[in-house]
């Protein structure tokens, strides 16, 4: 073959070649870029990033010896996300109202709670009475942003069934149940940017599965830590958590916290948020268009908080309650109602001396944090008020237990000195004929010690009228009257502390006899059981007022740093000549021997006791308050105990719950000093 036509061939050859290289090229162009960009964009719109927080581990609760109060449980929430439900009646018309009634139904079927906070009654729709004020601001508010300010109740049904694309077939009762939920859900994130919506929280497992196996729109299941109660004691002390409340919702917000955040509500969880809260992470988490999670990082870790030593011994409270329990179950028992009732609510606290450190403090009636949630409702309603604080918010007249206060002042001032006399003689005169108050009966001369012992009215009355009020109130604020008290706990009330101020403030007159009737715990006098004992062990160390607190101390998670310790606080010195607290102390002792007011109690007591028996008179129908103080030991004294029963009729009556007190504490003591012994 000639060359030329060799050479044609091979260039017709390498043509072909390259057309079909180009058409390979071309196509696999096509292929791999421009079919493929559109297929990837329209994956990538079916993926969606969010961020959500992750909350920290709060710290846990110990008493001060280290045994668990409140600890942490891995649990899990129901949470509900807006924008997937959206998307999913845009997929599908009515699958998110589907998807919500059948979690409510699955909800209903393993007892679990979830809040309903829509202000509409099931048919017929009507606005219900009882609206909280929360509940009445925030429908305000929706129906200002939906522009239908008028709307009754009905047109609000019928404006949601639209709105939120609820099923022709759903029943009225149905589709009440859906709107209840959305509405919330569009009230959280819509209005007030609170993502994601706990539905509910502390499920089961088996619930958790059942949810997870239906994939609901929407609908996720979040693992997180719960609190666990590991007591059923100190309810009133140790507290509860929950969800922001709408009015400090500003208030967290600038201190850094997201408005779906666990915060303490009261008690020390609320005390000791600062330490407690750790520092939440961030989550990045991909989902498809049906909620399908499909990848999740974080962006930031979480980090645990702190945990919390509080001054309480679980032991000495759990035997406090139980006295203050059976004290007032005995006085119900022998009918010391003149109306034929019985002994009401009443209160404990018990402080160290020395230190101010709250070593248990109860409130009767209380309730159990373990079941708080269902029982809410009735605790609520109860007319005993299960949930009030009476330790740090009841407030009554402490009655002659203020006589200590009196003579401190009387002295200080040398008004009288200790073995000063006044001759008794029952009724006393000086304001005749228009006020003539009486004592109990005649005591003869009576000086500090034995007017302690006896609590003669007579020789207060004299040194009352002597000394002014003005000068009473000053001791009496000093030794923690008529002021908070300090501790760390809400809720506490400030009290009343007679005065002359205080009467006019309320536009009512001073009269002459309000002195004397306030220098033995009368008048308008009105003070806590905490007060009473901080009071009490003011006496007890000689004048030194410490500021009482319930939190001990602070600890990294891992328990390796102490990261707060609660020093104790000396608030007054009130600087007290020796002898005239002597006296007031031996004056105190002898009200717990025989011939004293307390005698029938403590007389016999193998601990040496110093106390102060008070009658506090309510209203002429209704029995008498028993309000009793005492520290033991009396000569190296250690704790100082109060003790308040709403209609106790008179505080040798309530005397015996003291002596339970006291008996509990030196048992604890000595079985743990015996244990130390050992080694």
């Amino acid at each position: 073959m000639s060359k030329p036509r060799l050479y044609i061939r091979i260039g017709i050859l390498g043509l072909m070649t390259l057309a079909f290289a180009a058409v390979l090229v071309i196509t696999l162009f096509d292929l791999q870029i421009i079919q493929t960009v559109p297929e990837a964009a329209a994956r990538a719109e079916r993926r969606y990033t969010t961020e959500i927080g992750v909350a920290a581990a709060r710290g846990e609760v110990f008493d001060r010896y280290g045994r668990p109060l409140i600890t942490n449980v891995l649990g899990y929430n129901i949470t509900l996300n807006h924008r997937q439900l959206t998307l999913a009646d845009a997929n599908e018309f009515g699958s998110s109202a589907r998807g919500i009634l059948n979690l409510i139904a699955l909800c209903r079927r393993e007892d679990t709670l979830y809040e309903d906070t829509f202000p509409v009654t099931y048919e017929p729709y009507r606005y219900i009475n009882d609206m909280t004020s929360a509940q009445d601001k925030r429908l305000k508010r929706f129906l200002d942003e939906i522009e239908q300010p008028d709307f009754t109740a009905e047109e609000l049904m019928v404006f949601l069934r639209e709105r939120y694309k609820i099923p022709e077939e759903f029943s009225d009762d149905d589709a009440r149940l859906v709107i209840g939920v959305r509405y919330e859900l569009e009230l959280r994130t819509v209005f007030f940017n609170i993502p994601p919506y706990i539905f509910a929280d502390g499920i089961s497992v088996k619930l958790l599965t059942l949810i997870e196996e239906r994939r609901l729109p929407g609908v996720s299941v979040n693992s997180v830590t719960t609190r666990e109660y590991r007591t059923d004691f100190a309810a009133h002390l140790l507290g509860r958590v929950g969800q922001i409340p709408e009015s400090r919702a500003e208030e967290y917000l600038g201190l850094g916290y997201s408005l779906d955040a666990i915060v303490g509500i009261d008690g020390v969880e609320k005390a000791a948020e600062s330490w407690l809260k750790g520092v939440d992470g961030i989550m990045s988490v991909e989902t498809t268009i049906s909620g399908q999670i499909t990848a999740q990082r974080y962006r930031r870790e979480p980090q645990a908080g702190n945990h919390i030593i509080t001054t309480l011994d679980l032991r000495l409270q759990e035997a406090v309650e139980r006295a203050l329990e059976r004290g007032i179950e005995d006085l119900r028992a022998t009918g010391v109602d003149r109306e034929g009732g019985a002994a009401a609510g009443g209160a404990v606290a018990v402080i160290d001396i020395n230190s101010g450190e709250i070593l248990a403090m109860a409130s009767y009636p209380t309730f159990s944090l373990i079941n708080f949630k269902q029982n809410f409702q009735i605790m609520n309603e109860d007319p005993s008020r299960p949930m009030y604080n009476r330790a740090i918010a009841g407030t009554y007249a402490p009655g002659s237990i203020y006589k200590m206060c009196t003579a401190i002042a009387a002295l200080e001032y040398e008004i009288v000195k200790p073995r000063t006399t006044i001759f008794d003689n029952v009724r006393y005169m000086f304001y005749a004929p228009s006020y003539t108050p009486r004592c109990n009966g005649s005591h003869g001369s009576v000086n500090v010690y034995n007017s302690l012992k006896v609590s003669c009215n007579y020789y207060y009355y004299e040194v009352g009228r002597l000394l002014k009020i003005d000068r009473l109130g000053e001791y009496a604020m000093k030794m923690g009257f008529g002021r908070k008290s300090g501790i760390e706990l809400d809720g506490e009330s400030i009290g009343v502390l007679a005065s002359q101020e205080y009467v006019e403030s309320q536009n009512l007159r001073w009269m002459p006899g309000d002195t004397i009737q306030a220098a033995i715990g009368q008048s308008y006098n009105s003070f806590t059981p905490l007060q009473m004992a901080v009071y009490t062990a003011t006496i007890a160390n000689g004048g030194l007022h410490y500021r009482p607190h319930i939190l001990k101390s602070a600890r990294s998670y891992d328990f390796r740093r102490e990261t707060f310790d609660n020093l104790p606080e000396i608030m007054d010195d009130l600087e007290l000549d020796p002898d005239n607290i002597k006296a007031v102390q031996e004056g105190m002792r002898m009200a717990a021997q025989a011939g004293g007011t307390a005698a029938r109690i403590f007389a016999s007591y193998p601990i040496p006791v110093a106390a102060k028996t008070g009658t506090a008179q309510t209203s002429a129908n209704r029995p008498d308050n028993g309000v009793f103080v005492a520290y033991a030991p009396y000569e190296n004294p250690e704790i100082a105990v109060a003790v308040v029963v709403e209609k106790g009729a008179g505080g040798s009556r309530v005397a015996p719950i003291a002596r339970e007190v006291f008996s509990a504490y030196f048992d604890i003591k000595a079985r743990m000093t015996a244990i130390d012994t050992e080694g």
